[in-house]
């Protein structure tokens, strides 16, 4: 719309509307110097028609501009542009019929053009016979001639025996010359009457192809005047267009030279046939007056010899010599006036050349306007399209943007009024009120088959109980666990089962990991100052949901499915710092407090890690997932799913009472107490058997870190019916020899003595458990070497 306003303001200055041609540069009195159109079949009323037609787009163009001008936002002023547009486009049909026209008048001179240089050719071609013609005349002239000496030679012989002979030869002589002049005069009239017959043909052929070449000159002189009247009727056509004609000359001094080129080569070939014919008919005529020279010789002659002597002969033959020498003089002359003929017809071949180049130019010129003018319709109805799809669009917009300003006043509103954690602030009144659970400290033993079975009614999954004692000691080891297994084996599941085993299905969120997140704020959610409204994460909301009075007495469970889709040292840095800490550890939400909070936000900013949760991290291994570092692994209780599911039996368990956090501490308390003497063991079997070996060989260690998870996992393990060497197995294999995975700078035969002696060594440590863990990482990694 802007671009339209502005050409109309520049009206003055020479700018026009999209699609209308310009206004003619020249003034009326420029019209009144131009020469007057000359009468051609379509004149006065084709200029009338095509003037009248362009005065039309002009009063539709300003029309247009001033409905443009006027606004475009308006129902009338779009009803008023989509009206002048329907007659622009009319009128531009009607140009585009007139130019059609002109076309065809153009293919038509063509085609007489064509017509013009076929009958050029036609005279070369009839040159050529004259030449051949008169080819023919020279030859018959030798003959002659060679017959004139042959008489003269004869008459020298006949003077020089005439002394001796005197009467007799004289006689003689008389008869023979007598003889040969019946023989010569009845050949020279019969030559004489053929030679006569063929000069008249060749002269009125001449004058019939003069005839037909004035009549073509004629013929073409009408033509140029109509052709000069249709030129001068579009000028001002061609005028209105002429601002346009810069963009597409490029294109169209290709094909002009390349048609000059063959207009000029063409037009020399024809001044050279013409200048051949010339010198041709120049040769024949200088033949001809030689040949009628010598016919008229001979018949004077021949009349003289009738009653001559030969003194008298001779006399006459030099006689007849001196006037053939004058009508050669004159004979010369002649060509003169078939010279100047052939200029002017060189002439008129020239001025036809010309024409015919004007012609094609001018044809050039009209379909180069032809396609200007439909160039400039197009884009104007594309013009049209797009303002129509624009103020659609601006209208649909504008709507968009009245509801989003609707939004952001109401988002406003509550941001003032309302609460800035409005999920959390949802959870304070529907988990206010605290939940019965059961609040016996269960038997170790007891509740691992119990799980076993409930996972496998309610869950539909079958684990192994050493599985299951495994995860039960973890949950006793750390607060952060990593289930590790090809995909759909069920670690996702098993976390849900745990929960659904304790007694409380809801005691569970899923968090799904997205390979984007870098930040903690992706896993937190972030605060809006301009909503005043903190965007709660799943996790963020689970988080709060595990400390609200309903589930705080209850073990939780918050599972981050496929936790290395993106590094977990990145986005979950917050949480495992805050899990090394143990006086009341939590998490920042905000810089500065929140007005109106939810009922369990620190201060208005943090949120606190409750004692009640566990975090399950899912993790698969393939090219779409990041490894964990050994930090995370440090922390951590990982266990690798096997591949597939025992085969365990159905039974029906009787549901306990949801089972209560603080009974299940008690339990692990109470094994830790009961069975620490084997976690003693257990360290000092390593520190005593393998620290130094391991730091050696492999350069691994530990600190207290891992002997303070020892302490707290292998008596769980114990105590739920394993034994320790189970619990040795997996911590070796999970914790300690995990970093040997693709370490290619220990040799395979250091490798191979070490899983020789360690397997030896933990069979003599406990014999009633077969160290299958270590066993099979350790052939894995032999195995992946070459090894088996």
């Amino acid at each position: 719309m802007g671009k339209r306003q502005t050409r109309t303001r520049q009206k003055g200055k020479g700018t026009v509307w999209p699609g209308r041609p310009p206004a003619p540069p020249h003034t009326e009195a420029a019209r009144a110097r131009q020469p007057a159109p000359m009468v051609s079949p379509t004149g006065p009323k084709s200029a009338d028609n095509t003037t009248a037609l362009v005065e039309e787009i002009r009063q539709v163009a300003d029309e247009a501009q001033v409905v443009v001008a006027a606004g475009a936002g308006s129902d009338d002023a779009s009803s008023n542009l989509a009206s002048a547009w329907q007659r622009y486009r009319a009128l531009a049909e009607r140009q585009a019929a007139a130019a059609t026209s002109l076309s065809v008048q153009a293919e038509a001179l063509r085609a007489e053009q064509e017509e013009l240089t076929a009958a050029a050719a036609q005279r070369a071609e009839e040159a050529a016979a004259l030449q051949e013609r008169s080819a023919a005349l020279d030859s018959r002239t030798e003959l002659l001639d060679r017959r004139d000496r042959d008489l003269s030679d004869r008459e020298q012989a006949a003077e020089a025996a005439f002394t001796e002979r005197h009467l007799e030869a004289g006689r003689e002589l008389e008869a023979w010359l007598t003889e040969q002049r019946r023989t010569a005069v009845a050949a020279l009239d019969t030559e004489r009457q053929d030679r006569q017959a063929r000069w008249s043909e060749e002269q009125r052929r001449l004058a019939d192809t003069q005839a037909a070449l004035d009549q073509r000159e004629s013929e073409l002189a009408q033509r140029e005047r109509d052709l000069r009247s249709a030129r001068l009727q579009l000028e001002d056509e061609r005028e209105d267009v002429a601002h346009v004609k810069a963009a597409l000359k490029e294109q169209q001094v290709t094909r002009a030279e390349r048609f000059e080129h063959e207009v000029t080569s063409r037009t020399g070939q024809l001044l050279q046939q013409m200048e051949e014919s010339r010198h041709r008919i120049a040769v024949l005529t200088e033949g001809h007056g030689r040949l009628s020279v010598r016919l008229n010789e001979y018949d004077g002659a021949l009349a003289s010899l009738g009653g001559m002597t030969l003194e008298q002969v001779v006399e006459r033959l030099t006689e007849l010599r001196a006037e053939n020498a004058r009508l050669l003089e004159e004979n010369a002359a002649a060509p003169q006036a078939d010279a100047l003929l052939l200029e002017q017809l060189r002439q008129q071949v020239k001025r036809l050349a010309a024409d015919n180049e004007e012609l094609v130019r001018e044809r050039g010129e009209l379909e180069s306007a032809l396609q200007r003018d439909r160039i400039a319709v197009n884009e104007r109805q594309n013009y049209l399209e797009q303002n129509n799809w624009l103020r659609a669009a601006n209208d649909q917009l504008q709507h968009l943007l009245n509801e989003e300003a609707a939004k952001l006043r109401v988002t406003a509103q509550v941001g003032k009024e309302g609460q800035a954690f409005p999920a959390c602030s949802y959870m304070d009144r529907e988990f206010g009120t605290p939940r019965p659970f059961d609040t016996r400290t269960p038997a170790m033993p007891e509740l691992v088959p119990q799980l076993q079975a409930v996972i496998r009614q309610q869950a539909g999954l079958s684990y192994r109980q050493s599985d299951l004692r495994l995860v039960l000691a973890g949950m006793a080891m750390s607060r952060l666990h990593l289930f590790q297994g090809i995909s759909g084996i069920g670690k996702t599941g098993l976390a849900r089962a745990l929960a659904i085993a304790f007694g409380s299905d809801s005691s569970a969120a899923v968090v799904p990991v997205q390979a984007g997140w870098r930040d903690p704020q992706d896993l937190m959610g972030y605060y809006n100052s301009f909503d005043r409204i903190f965007y709660e994460s799943e996790f963020t909301k689970a988080l709060y949901r595990a400390q609200c009075p309903a589930f705080k007495d209850r073990p939780f469970f918050i599972v981050l499915d496929e936790m290395n889709l993106s590094h977990p040292e990145q986005y979950f840095s917050g949480v495992l710092s805050a899990l090394a800490i143990k006086d009341r550890p939590s998490l920042a939400l905000t810089t500065a407090p929140v007005r109106n909070p939810a009922d369990l936000i620190i201060d208005g900013t943090h949120i606190a890690v409750p004692d009640n949760v566990w975090f399950i991290g899912t993790a698969n291994h393939d090219e779409t997932t990041v490894g964990f570092a050994d930090k995370t692994y440090d922390r951590a209780f990982v266990l690798e799913l096997p591949w597939q599911h025992p085969d365990v039996p159905e039974t029906a368990p009787a549901f306990p009472e949801p089972l209560g956090h603080q009974g299940l501490t008690q339990s692990f308390d109470r094994a830790q107490a009961t069975y620490g003497v084997q976690a003693d063991g257990i360290i000092e079997f390593l520190n005593t058997h393998w620290r130094d070996r391991l730091a050696e060989e492999l350069r691994i260690g530990w600190g207290n870190r891992l002997e303070r998870q020892i302490k707290q996992f292998a008596p769980v393990v114990v105590a739920a019916g394993g034994s320790p060497g189970e619990a040795l197995d997996h911590l070796l294999a999970t914790r300690i020899l995990r970093s040997v995975r693709g370490r290619y700078d220990i040799h395979s035969d250091t490798l191979d003595t070490l899983r020789t002696d360690l397997v030896e060594s933990l069979r003599r440590f406990d014999g009633a458990h077969e160290p299958t863990t270590t066993r099979r990482l350790l052939d894995d990694e032999l195995r992946s070497r070459g090894r088996q």
